[in-house]
């Protein structure tokens, strides 16, 4: 059976703890309508955005009440002047596994105990492993499923700050020509199958610590070298090329006064994110992974 809460419930808690692994994240693709989409999306403590970018819609508009597009793109330097340098890109397949406590289960054998499964899609698992092969070490790319499966032990966790530790990483470069993924702990073990083949992944907190060895950059360079990225690993592939300008569109169409997007700049890579998301049910976050991080809060990060 399914595990009893939804997946986006699962993924919002995940989020929020990774956003207290590092000194600073964006997530883009967690679009809130009142301001351009940050204000669910940074975990900027001190900054206030409203004052930065006097930039505001309606609640009923379709379309944004003040400065084009182009005009908000030249916030970008003093965007960077007021935030901590970026080191990593981190893509996150979240997963709603199903639980198994039979002993007919298929993958029963691999485990001789009640277990966890989920399905990968094979589209959406090459388009993931070339994204880890373009990023040059600069994008963590995994799978996220719970270890736990009613909605008391989700609150609870969330409540304790431990929904990260109660969770199974699986990197998604090591289960290539594997259609499924089971485990039965939290962690970063598994098997992959349908030939049963163990998978031993890094720890996510050795994930987002490797980051710190990355040359860090500018928030808004960050932006359109992941767009770059992107475009990469779309090129030649027609059909997810197709889908994700499309995705692009329908967000550039909602959120832009004049519906034009200035190409090379941060705004545009920030739409070019977001269509990547929603086309291919992926969350992007951008990490500062600087000496800030709060190592007597995470003890495990040392």
């Amino acid at each position: 059976m399914k595990v009893k809460f939804k997946e986006k419930t699962y993924e919002t808690y995940f989020q929020s703890e990774v956003s207290r692994l590092t000194t600073i994240s964006f997530a883009p693709d967690q679009v809130d309508e009142s301001l351009l989409g940050f204000d669910g999306a940074f975990f900027v403590p001190f900054i206030g955005m409203p004052g930065l970018i006097p930039y505001v819609r309606a609640a009923r508009w379709r379309r944004f009440v003040g400065l084009p597009a182009s005009a908000i793109d030249r916030f970008g330097q003093e965007l960077n002047d007021r935030l901590p340098q970026f080191n990593l890109n981190l893509f996150v397949q979240y997963k709603r596994p199903e639980r198994m406590t039979r002993s007919s289960s298929s993958e029963w054998q691999s485990w001789n105990a009640p277990y966890y499964r989920y399905a990968t899609e094979y589209h959406q698992q090459k388009l993931l492993e070339k994204i880890t092969a373009a990023s040059n070490g600069r994008a963590a790319v995994v799978y996220a499923s719970p270890a736990f499966w009613t909605n008391a032990e989700l609150f609870a966790h969330a409540e304790a700050g431990t929904i990260v530790t109660n969770s199974n990483i699986a990197d998604i470069a090591l289960l290539t020509g594997h259609h499924r993924f089971s485990y039965c702990s939290a962690g970063h073990f598994g098997m992959g199958h349908s030939e049963p083949e163990s998978i031993e992944s890094l720890p996510f907190e050795t994930i987002i610590r490797r980051g710190v060895n990355n040359e860090t950059l500018p928030f808004t360079q960050q932006l359109k070298d992941l767009e770059q990225i992107i475009k990469t690993v779309l090129k030649g592939d027609r059909g997810s090329e197709r889908l994700w300008q499309s995705a692009r569109n329908a967000i550039r169409d909602g959120r832009s006064i004049d519906g034009s997007l200035p190409e090379g700049g941060w705004l545009g890579a920030i739409y070019s994110i977001v269509a990547f998301a929603h086309a291919f049910d992926v969350r992007v976050t951008a990490l500062g992974l600087g000496s800030k991080i709060k190592r007597a809060e995470n003890p495990q990060l040392t």
